[in-house]
């Protein structure tokens, strides 16, 4: 299959492969945050231990990403190594699919690579980690991939549209809004054969494969209506209202090329365009990137840039050679050092992030050795939490899912995440009552309930003390006594006066 789509120069894509994966390794065991890789851990810790995705807990994503966790941990076991080993084959894999549908695009394998390399470069260091947004990229890839290869081989009637398809509505699964606008994008390499209609027809139908069948997953398990209304309703109503940050925000010298992607994409396109020349890759290829463009908001800050950049790949790789072809070589050569020239700065930082991880103290975990970053007094914490006898309730506010699956501890409430402008009113008053009846020890993370903090991560919130916070944090604040205090992190243990009833007088 692989031969049909890269017919020469075949080597370069497992040394593509093989190059991700050596870059990605030094950051295996560093973490830099607790939220989105924590949030499909900690979801399929729970589906392990027989929980219920949606009617037993919350979770606004859909099931595609916490299913694909948990099937691999049954496999691979719970453990850092097994999750990071996930985490990096998915980022090689979107390096290899960016190499191969910019191969198909550009048919200049040198170009191709170099530009999924550099995106690895670019992009990993605090995102090496297993995130729905890096799995949605390599589904989306690989639809992309198959999209071009049935624009090159139209007489391939089955296997392009059944592999496009098959891995676009899988995407869809994993973060809705991407997989769906790459989903979009893939039909245009189909709806252009209209001799060859069965392929739009089985890329149609091979889209709803993997959604149907997770349809069905949650009606056997009876979560279809809270799935529903945690999917849809909640993040159309909550999530995406708060999520405004400026086009490339948090940029840094590692990643700042990133902001330039997708400009630069519609200026070479415009240019191909001008010269008049037809280009059956060119139309999916813009597809792609616009969908990738518009996949960035209502968060467009340069990490969801990144995960968002191989997209573009092809079309700046197919733009680059229809407009340099006519060049001398010493002109092209030229091209190639102004451009390198560029970029040193971003390798130069991903080299120095690389040097700094590689000698940070890796600190034990129930799960395995990790090394802690921006993250004063999570290691201290994880360990008190360790000496403690085993089978007590505990509650981890309010932004660290990561955290139940590092300790190993049973999270007691619905809710892993609480966050003002997101979490509803109702929903504080619920793990108010769970937290109260059932948890014995609280660790709580202090710079999440900063007020400038958080205003600095949501610059669109409103409101960051709504009276449903104030309310709870003072249920929390005595209810639990503080038993130590490590960086920003706070553990707290339960008073014996505490009643089950005092959430139902204090948050009404």
């Amino acid at each position: 299959m692989l031969a049909h789509a890269v017919p020469r120069q075949s080597w370069c894509l497992p040394l593509v492969g093989l190059v991700a994966v050596l870059l990605c390794l030094p950051f295996r065991r560093s973490i830099f945050s607790m939220g989105d890789e924590g949030v499909l851990l900690h979801g399929a810790q729970r589906m392990l231990q027989g929980d219920r995705l949606y009617a037993d807990f919350f979770e606004f994503l859909p099931p595609g990403g916490f299913v694909l966790t948990e099937i691999w941990l049954r496999i691979a076991g719970l453990s850092v190594l097994s999750v990071r080993t996930l985490a990096i084959v998915t980022v090689a894999g979107i390096a290899c699919f960016t190499f191969l549908a910019c191969r198909l695009a550009s048919r200049n394998a040198p170009l191709s690579a170099a530009l999924a390399i550099l995106w690895v470069i670019m992009s990993q260091g605090v995102w090496t980690q297993l995130s729905h947004h890096w799995l949605t990229t390599m589904f989306s890839m690989m639809g992309m991939w198959a999209a071009l290869a049935n624009v090159e081989q139209a007489g391939s009637r089955w296997r392009w549209p059944l592999i496009a398809g098959v891995a676009s509505g899988t995407a869809s699964m994993v973060t809705p809004t991407c997989g769906a606008l790459a989903m979009l994008a893939a039909l245009t390499a189909f709806v252009s054969t209209r001799r060859h209609r069965a392929a739009l027809i089985v890329f149609v139908a091979a889209g709803v494969l993997v959604p149907a069948g997770l349809l069905l997953y949650l009606i056997w398990r009876q979560a279809l209506v809270a799935g529903f209304n945690d999917v849809i309703v909640f993040t159309a109503s909550q999530y995406a209202p708060m999520q405004g940050v400026p086009y490339g925000h948090w940029a840094s010298a590692q990643n700042a090329p990133f902001i330039y992607v997708f400009p630069l994409a519609a200026i070479v396109t415009f240019a191909v365009a001008v010269r008049g020349r037809h280009d059956r890759m060119l139309l999916p290829c813009a597809a792609f990137a616009l969908s990738g463009l518009i996949a960035c908001f209502p968060r467009p800050d340069v990490f969801h840039i990144a995960f968002e950049v191989p997209l573009a790949c092809p079309l700046l790789a197919c733009c680059a050679v229809r407009l340099t072809e006519a060049w001398r070589p010493a002109y092209r050569a030229a091209a190639v050092a102004v451009l390198a020239a560029l970029l040193l700065p971003s390798i130069f930082a991903f080299c120095l992030y690389t040097q700094q991880v590689s000698r940070a103290e890796v600190m034990p975990t129930p799960r395995g050795g990790m090394a802690f970053f921006q993250l004063d007094g999570a290691p201290e914490v994880l360990a008190r939490i360790a000496a403690l006898p085993p089978g007590d309730g505990w509650f981890f506010y309010p932004f660290m899912p990561m955290m139940p699956f590092l300790s190993g501890q049973d999270h007691v409430s619905r809710y892993d995440i609480l966050t003002p402008g997101y979490s509803l009113p109702a929903q504080y008053r619920d793990a108010c009552e769970s937290v109260t009846r059932r948890a014995v020890w609280v660790v709580v993370d202090r710079r999440w309930m900063d007020a400038d903090f958080l205003n600095q991560v949501f610059p669109a919130l409103r409101d960051s003390r709504p009276p449903e916070v104030t309310a709870f944090e003072a249920v929390l604040d005595h209810g639990f006594d503080l038993v130590a205090r490590d960086g920003t992190f706070e553990l707290r243990h339960r008073r014996n006066d505490l009643s089950d009833t005092v959430c139902t007088t204090v948050m009404r």
